[in-house]
């Protein structure tokens, strides 16, 4: 369920573009930026030799086949059957995370994040363009579609952020939930092929 948590005003001195609502979705914190995005300018690309879904490491991040990850978490990992088997799976901060990684899809590099969250809980938080964020479903659920850069950097089990950079993503992003994890799926297409891609989970 989307729920809007707050109203905010901030503008810092140098200038930061007011952050204008807070959502909470699926384990995901949406902070929805009528500006532009933080360390980003309109039209910029990503740096030479940085790729699409280039992040620093989450907590804990390990490298492991998706048998050992599914051993490894408490909920199910789904895999979109548009893409099959992934190049690289992590799993991160004890097993509140997983990652697959598809390299050298017709979309470039795609990612897809799951993580044991209910709709109170907050693991992830987007700071994203108001007009950029879209209401859509995913198998009959609520989900939303992000189109374009934003930061995302990963909340703790204390609630507070890690020290790592955030993450500055420069494709699209899909975001929905089941009973039991949230996950969002990040690449460089368009909404349909998106929601294609999800609803193939399994």
């Amino acid at each position: 369920m989307l729920a809007a948590l707050a109203v905010v005003a901030i503008a810092t001195p140098q200038g930061r573009a007011a952050i204008s609502h807070v959502f909470r979705f699926g384990g995901v914190e949406i902070r929805q930026d009528q500006g532009q995005s933080p360390g980003q300018s309109p039209g910029q690309s990503p740096g030479p030799g940085r790729s699409a879904t280039a992040s620093a490491p989450l907590p804990g991040e390990q490298r492991m086949s998706l048998a050992q990850a599914r051993r490894r978490v408490s909920f199910p990992v789904l895999v979109p059957a548009a893409f099959g088997q992934p190049s690289q799976v992590l799993v991160s901060d004890g097993g509140r995370v997983v990652s697959l990684i598809y390299l050298g899809t017709p979309y470039g590099q795609v990612r897809m994040d799951e993580f044991a969250g209910q709709v109170d809980q907050i693991y992830f938080e987007k700071i994203v363009y108001l007009s950029h964020v879209t209401k859509v479903k995913v198998n009959g659920n609520k989900a939303l579609w992000i189109k374009g850069p934003h930061e995302l950097i990963y909340i703790g089990r204390d609630g507070t952020t890690t020290e790592a950079p955030p993450r500055l993503t420069t494709g699209n992003t899909l975001l929905w939930g089941t009973r039991q994890a949230a996950l969002r799926l990040e690449g460089r297409f368009g909404e349909q092929t998106a929601l294609a891609i999800a609803r193939s989970a399994r």
